[in-house]
This record gives structure tokens, C-alpha cells and sequence, in this order.
């Protein structure tokens, strides 16, 4: 009885410790990347597949799938997006201010120029 006694209050100690407001342990960690920012770059209508895009404040990179798309998870914010793309001649890097809000999903098309790729 005694024992049962103990084990009882043990567990009540120990149930009111998780209601205090604090953090439990195993409770998910809030990501601060709570914004998403998609991308396509395309010539003519159609995805141009392996152009690099870059979010220059946060160091992040990727290049464009078969299909033209690149997807970020920011956090709210003011971004500078880098595309490599071709403008009159070889990629050049392209500049595009962007900026995110908590919960939302910024769409950004940038148009690429395949025949202005000059041979040399």
C-alpha cells in the first residue's frame, strides 16, 4: 500500500511539472523557415532546367529541376534572389528583391534567354 502510495504522488509531482508552461522536451521546435519562396525560370513557356538561384542574405543555393522549378523555405523577410540566367550573351547574374510574410508563398518567374547564348 505504502509503495502504491509513493508511485501515485510520483506521478501527480510529475504530471503537474508538465503543465507549469514550460517547453516539454519532446514538444516540435518552431522553424524559423515559416515562408516559402518558388521559383521558375523559363524560355518561351517552357522550364529551363539547371540554372542556379541564389538567396544572397542566408548563403542559400540550388539550381532549377527538369522542369524549370527551384522551391526555398525562408523566414519572414526582405531577400535578394540571384538568378544565373542568360540575358544578351552568357549567364549573368540577375537580381530580384523579394520579401516573404510568415505563412505565405512568393511566386517569382524569370525569363531566361536560350538563343541569346553567343557562341564564341
Amino acid at each position: 500500500m505504502r509503495r502504491t502510495t509513493f508511485l501515485a504522488m510520483a506521478l501527480l509531482g510529475a504530471g503537474s511539472l508538465s503543465c507549469g508552461g514550460h517547453s516539454s522536451p519532446t514538444a516540435p521546435a518552431m522553424s524559423p523557415y515559416d515562408s516559402r519562396l518558388t521559383v521558375f525560370v523559363s524560355w518561351d513557356g517552357q522550364g529551363v532546367a539547371d540554372r542556379l538561384l541564389e538567396i544572397l542574405e542566408l548563403g542559400l543555393s540550388q539550381r532549377t529541376d527538369a522542369n524549370g522549378a527551384a522551391v526555398f523555405d525562408l523566414p519572414a523577410g526582405n531577400f535578394t534572389l540571384r538568378a544565373h540566367v542568360n540575358g544578351p550573351g552568357p549567364s549573368i547574374p540577375r537580381d530580384i528583391p523579394v520579401t516573404t510574410q510568415a505563412g505565405e508563398t512568393v511566386h517569382v518567374d524569370v525569363v531566361d534567354c536560350l538563343p541569346c547564348v553567343s557562341p564564341h
